[in-house]
Formats: C-alpha cells, sequence, structure tokens
C-alpha cells in the first residue's frame, strides 16, 4: 500500500521513474488499458489533493482558474491576457501529482483516469459542493463521469 504521510521529493521521484524505461513503458501504456475505477478510488485521490500543502494551494490556484472559465464561457486560449491569468505551473503541478499518484498506486494512466476525482476536489475548493463524500459530489460523478467511474453496485 502507498504511503503519502510524507511526499517529500515527490517531484524528483517521478521524474526518476520518467526516465526509465519501466516509467516510459508505465505512462505510455495506459492510452489503451485504462480501467473504470471506482467512485472511492477518486474520492481517495481527491483526499489527497486536499492532505498536502503545496498541492492544495496549486489547487486552489487551478479552482479558481476552472471557476473563471466557467463564469467566463466565451474567454479563451486567443483572447488578450489568457496567459497572463491562467496558472499553467500550478496546473501542471495538480497534473505531475495525479501521475505520481498513479505511479504509487499502480494505476494505469488513460487520459481521463482520476479526472472525476480531479474535478471533485475543484468542486469542493470552490465551494460548489459541501464535501468530497457528500451524496451531491457522488450524484455528480454519476451524471459527468460514468463513463469511467464504477459504483459498488456496478463491480459486483
Amino acid at each position: 500500500m502507498a504511503d503519502f504521510e510524507d511526499i517529500t521529493g515527490w517531484r524528483d521521484e517521478l521524474e526518476a521513474f520518467e526516465k526509465t524505461e519501466e516509467g516510459r513503458k508505465f505512462f505510455s501504456d495506459g492510452w489503451g488499458n485504462a480501467i473504470k475505477l471506482t467512485f472511492e478510488q477518486e474520492v481517495r485521490f481527491a483526499e489527497e489533493l486536499f492532505r498536502h500543502e503545496e498541492i492544495l494551494e496549486a489547487l486552489k490556484k487551478s479552482a479558481k482558474w476552472v471557476k473563471y472559465l466557467d463564469d467566463n464561457p466565451d474567454f479563451g486560449q486567443d483572447d488578450e491576457g489568457f496567459w497572463d491569468l491562467c496558472p499553467v505551473e500550478d496546473n501542471r503541478k495538480v497534473e505531475a501529482f495525479k501521475r505520481w499518484y498513479a505511479m504509487k498506486w499502480n494505476i494505469v494512466l488513460g487520459p481521463s483516469t482520476l479526472s472525476a476525482g480531479k474535478r471533485l476536489a475543484i468542486d469542493v475548493a470552490n465551494g460548489d459542493l459541501a464535501s468530497l463524500r457528500s451524496p451531491e459530489a457522488e450524484k455528480f460523478v454519476k451524471e459527468e463521469f460514468s463513463w469511467i467511474v464504477a459504483f459498488p453496485q456496478e463491480t459486483q
């Protein structure tokens, strides 16, 4: 079982793994072999985003950006100021943490793996959901991510 109490050096560990043959294979094979994760697995990932100050700060900035884009649907990459406002490094940090988390749990990463957990964390950070484990959160994931998230009654 992976230990997430002390994540010191997580980026270095990820970068070192990505440079190995095993790491290159691990991250490239997932695109065709990803499986549905359970709602519980997605929530556990979201909880980790909140547990570590460095990741939480990046998550909050990313969440604020998502909220801004949701509130301004006509604002896009070609608009003046887009890249000045976009928290690129924070988005990269959250994405890198997702890759590290998947590596630690040996979760095959596909293009949408752990995206439900990330979106839950964003919506909680923005105050759009009360908690990660609320009935509203589960309902949201069922409605928006059922194509990539399994629920207990589906896995039995």
